[in-house]
This record gives structure tokens, sequence and C-alpha cells, in this order.
């Protein structure tokens, strides 16, 4: 019997309503053919949150993102959506920081929650030995961690970090520490959580971070491999550049759409 090939896998930073590049980046990577259906087979694509806000067309944006999430699923892909901070606020009800209009953001904020809870939406996601989150987890949330799982893997800590979330939405309860805000963020704490970390703390934090971590959040002129660090930052600016990963095997290739 032989063994079907692996999947690859995408990964696409920060998208904050850009439509138009969205569009252009799934068509390059052949994920998405000219009408904008799925294309990508069994592929597996990750989307690091800050889906909407700041952009044009996030309501649009969403819309597309879900249309294709689902026949990616049937097509027995996958199409992952993390939660950025911009996400997170309004599920806090914080919609001051959205340009959606209140009313909007509501509406917003309750399919988040409903997504949240059957496993649209995740706080966290592990590939092909790495982490995925949306700022990164810094050393000091590792070691917290660590010590409910005794030992860190990529896999462990995806799946406790979900947990977590999911229960602290469920209970409206955002104390605990991946929902730090970094000083360097407006917050109060010296290192944010998963969704507020700033990339050049999350580099201070630690010698170098004990999982492969994948993060966007922090703007970088373009995708940055950091094996120094064991750090992948991805957020480009999509209105800047379109630049994605993608992962076969255990190669990993910047590719730039020009």
């Amino acid at each position: 019997m032989t063994t079907p090939p692996k999947k690859d896998v995408f990964v696409l930073g920060d998208v904050h309503g850009h439509y138009d590049e969205f569009t252009i980046m799934l068509q390059a990577a052949e994920l998405a053919d000219s009408k904008l259906n799925w294309k990508g087979g069994n592929s597996i694509f990750v989307q690091m949150g800050d889906l909407i806000d700041r952009g044009p067309q996030s309501e649009k944006t969403d819309l597309l993102a879900d249309k294709l999430q689902k026949q990616a699923s049937e097509a027995g892909g996958e199409f992952v959506r993390l939660i950025g901070n911009h996400e997170l606020e309004i599920i806090m009800g914080n919609f001051f920081i959205s340009e959606m209009s209140k009313e909007t953001a509501q509406k917003y904020q309750k399919k988040l929650i409903e997504g949240i809870y059957s496993g649209k939406y995740k706080a966290a996601y592990h590939q092909r030995g790495l982490l995925f989150t949306h700022a990164g987890a810094c050393d000091k949330l590792l070691n917290i961690l660590k010590m409910q799982l005794g030992s860190l893997t990529e896999a462990k800590v995806a799946s406790l970090i979900n947990n977590i979330f999911t229960n602290c939405v469920k209970h409206s309860f955002f104390k605990h520490p991946i929902f730090n805000i970094s000083i360097s963020r407006g917050g109060r704490d010296k290192y944010g959580g998963i969704f507020w970390e700033d990339l050049e703390d999350l580099y201070l934090s630690f010698p170098r971070s004990p999982v492969r971590q994948v993060v966007g959040h922090t703007m970088v002129d373009e995708v940055v491999v950091n094996p120094d660090k064991n750090i992948i930052a991805t957020d480009i600016g999509l209105h800047r550049s379109i630049q994605y990963l993608k992962i076969h095997e255990k190669n990993i290739e910047v590719y730039t759409v020009s």
C-alpha cells in the first residue's frame, strides 16, 4: 500500500481586510481558482489572524474566508483561521478597536464566539513541528504551560492553549497570561501573550524558543526565518507586499508575488 503524499502547508500573515491582495495571494499559491473557489485539494492554509480591520474590505474578506474554509474541508484540506488581537478585542466587546460599526461588530462577536466553540477559529495550531499563534509564546508563558504539560511539544502547547482559550471565552475570563499585553504595545506586562506580544520582545524573552514558532502581528519588511531564535515572522503588511510561506515535507520556502 502506497503512502499518500504529505499535504503542503501554506502560511499567510495578517490580512487586515485587504481583499484584493488576499485573493492575489490565494490564486498565486493555486489555493483558489479564478472564481475564488478552493483549488488547493488537500493542502493546508494557515492565516495568522487579524484577517479584519484597518483595510477597506473586512466583511468581504471574512465572507471569502468562510467560503474557502468550508470548501477546503470538503476537499480534504484545511483552511485554518487563527484569532488575532483584532478578533480578540471584538470577542471581549472592545468594539472601539475596530473600524466596523458597533452593530456589525456585535454581530461579528457572536459569529466569532460560536466559531471558537465549533473549532472554526483557533488560538493556536500545530503542523510540521511548528507552533502557530498570532503573536507568539514568550519564555515566561511557555514555562507556565510547561508546569501543566511536563514537557513542551508544539502539539501539546497548541492543544493546551486552545483549551485555555475556549474556556476563557466561555466564562468571559480574560486574565490568563495568554491575554497579556506587553508594555511595548501599551499594556502592563514586560512580555505579552499570544495575541499582543511584540516580535522584538518575543526575541528578547529567551535565548532560543524551545518550540519552533510561526507568528504574525508585528510588521516586518519581509518574511523572516530566524533559526537563532527558532521563530518565523510572517506579517509583511499585505498592503505593501505579498509574501507567503510554503512548507513541503520539512522544506520551508518564502514566495513573493510580484
